[in-house]
């Protein structure tokens, strides 16, 4: 209990660090100069002012850092343009897709079936800002005797911590699983399966292919309650604690 409590207050402290950290990060130029030649040939970067010492020469500083310089009367025009995103660039609002599996290891409570579960879900979402989504899931987690749906809602965002395609971020998943597992006749004494809440808090990383699709890998502390009641006696309330390792993809 004290190891769900303190991950759980890890995880509110990196909801909120989030959003200050981002607003102190010096803006991004969304603009850039395209420069057309006369022969044909389509440049782009930051145009820089024309030297007093050489007033007939244009130069161009390209996102490479390179300077280019032609004369002015190679120079066909000069225009201006959004600056298209590059690779690793934080994405804007709009739909957003993860897609996870992997293994729920530990152990459970009040029981005594502590076997490894397989785990898949999938989230859909709307990214709100490039450090914000929210969103809805739903997966299958195959315990040893037992089946559940899970079906839960997901607050996920970046952290503030960039170093070139890599993307730690946390997440927060809160819902219900609903146990497929149903009525089992034929042991001694029927036995009625039945599901419960749960919630998941953890960290993750993605490692960008481009500024859309990514590989994710993901750490998490997950609780999943759950109940059986054996005929003719009373309820069993279980409870899944679980440490889910998973690996997917996002876009």
């Amino acid at each position: 209990m004290r190891f769900s409590r303190t991950l759980a207050a890890l995880t509110l402290l990196a909801v909120v660090a989030v959003p200050r950290r981002a607003r102190a990060q010096a803006p991004v130029p969304t603009m850039e100069d395209v420069l057309y030649l006369r022969n044909g040939s389509v440049l782009h970067g930051q145009r820089l002012p024309l030297s007093a010492d050489a007033p007939d020469v244009m130069r161009l500083r390209l996102p490479s850092r390179d300077i280019l310089a032609f004369p002015l009367a190679d120079v066909d025009s000069v225009g201006r343009q959004q600056r298209p995103p590059g690779p690793g660039a934080a994405r804007p609002r709009g739909f957003g897709h993860y897609t996870e599996l992997g293994a729920l290891a530990a152990r459970n409570t009040n029981s005594s079936v502590n076997t490894s579960a397989f785990s898949f879900q999938t989230v859909n979402g709307y990214r709100l800002r490039p450090a914000l989504f929210v969103g809805g899931g739903v997966g299958i987690d195959l315990y040893a005797t037992q089946s559940i749906v899970p079906v839960f809602a997901s607050l996920r965002g970046e952290l503030p911590v960039r170093r070139g395609p890599l993307r730690p971020f946390w997440f927060v998943d809160g819902g219900y699983g609903f146990n497929l597992t149903g009525r089992d006749e034929a042991l001694p004494g029927p036995v009625t399966y039945a599901g419960g809440r749960l919630w998941a808090a953890g960290l993750g990383l993605k490692v960008l292919f481009n500024e859309q699709t990514g590989f994710l890998v993901s750490i998490a502390y997950r609780a999943q309650n759950a109940a059986i009641t054996r005929d003719p006696a009373p309820r069993q309330e279980l409870e899944f604690q679980r440490l889910a390792v998973r690996a997917g993809f996002a876009f």
